[in-house]
This record gives C-alpha cells, sequence and structure tokens, in this order.
C-alpha cells in the first residue's frame, strides 16, 4: 500500500518495527475506501497500532494523525475545499 504521509510503509513510524499494520489515518466505514484511494495511511506496529497509546485508544494521537493526512492531501493532492467534500469536515 502507497501512503503520501510517510514514504517508507515497511517499518513502524514511531519505533521502526518490520511488523506493521495499517492504519488509515482518516477512517470510519466509508472514510477507509477514500484514505486508501488517496494514501492517507501510515505502517504501525501493533502496539503502536492498537495500544493505550495508538490512535485507536488516544483521541490526542489520532488527532494528530488526522492532521498529518489532511495537511499531506492538501499539499500533494488537492485543496481544503476538496478534502472537505471528500471527508465532510476539516480538521486543520
Amino acid at each position: 500500500m502507497k501512503s503520501i504521509i510517510v514514504e517508507d510503509m515497511t517499518k513502524c513510524v514511531l519505533c521502526g518495527s518490520p511488523n506493521v499494520e495499517v492504519h488509515h489515518a482518516i477512517h470510519g466505514t466509508a472514510n477507509r475506501k477514500i484514505a486508501d484511494k488517496y494514501g492517507l495511511t501510515i505502517p504501525l506496529c501493533h502496539e503502536h497500532h492498537l495500544g493505550a497509546l495508538g490512535p485507536h485508544l488516544n483521541r490526542t494521537v489520532d488527532l494528530t494523525y488526522i492532521k498529518a493526512a489532511q495537511r499531506a492531501f492538501e499539499s500533494k493532492v488537492g485543496t481544503r475545499e476538496e478534502f472537505r467534500k471528500l471527508f465532510g469536515k476539516s480538521w486543520l
């Protein structure tokens, strides 16, 4: 899977572990497919993905990844308005 947020999808962005899971920075049932289409994903090891400090259990971490995804979209794909149309809101 390709990402526009990070270059290397083979290692956890936090610890460098090669055992990664793909995290959809913009999530929700409908948004996962859109995130895939635009490369709004990041590689995280299991602990950094689903652990106590991962985006699924820590809203602050989740918002950090969401904002990074929106910044990447706006710098590489389209405008903030286009982002809003795709995802229903802006986090920036």
